[in-house]
């Protein structure tokens, strides 16, 4: 059941990211690879892949700090 659970996670993590390329407005685009790179980050935690990991933290800081930055505009 905990499987299912992170697989849901990934799937739902995926579909936002990819979903991304197809908003115009650049703070939904933000939040929402934001929170899809949050999510995939958790899966790759759970099945230890060291560059999954890596890469959605980076993305996920990236995303943060420019939406942190409009916000405080």
């Amino acid at each position: 059941m905990e499987n299912m659970i992170y697989d849901i996670i990934s799937w739902v993590g995926l579909t936002l990211c990819i979903g991304a390329f197809f908003i115009k407005e650049v703070f939904w685009l933000r939040l929402a690879t934001l929170i899809g790179c949050s999510l995939l980050f958790i899966y790759y935690s759970h099945i230890a892949i060291p560059q999954g990991v890596i890469s959605n933290l980076l993305v996920l800081l990236i995303n943060a700090y420019y939406l942190l930055r409009v916000a405080s505009a």
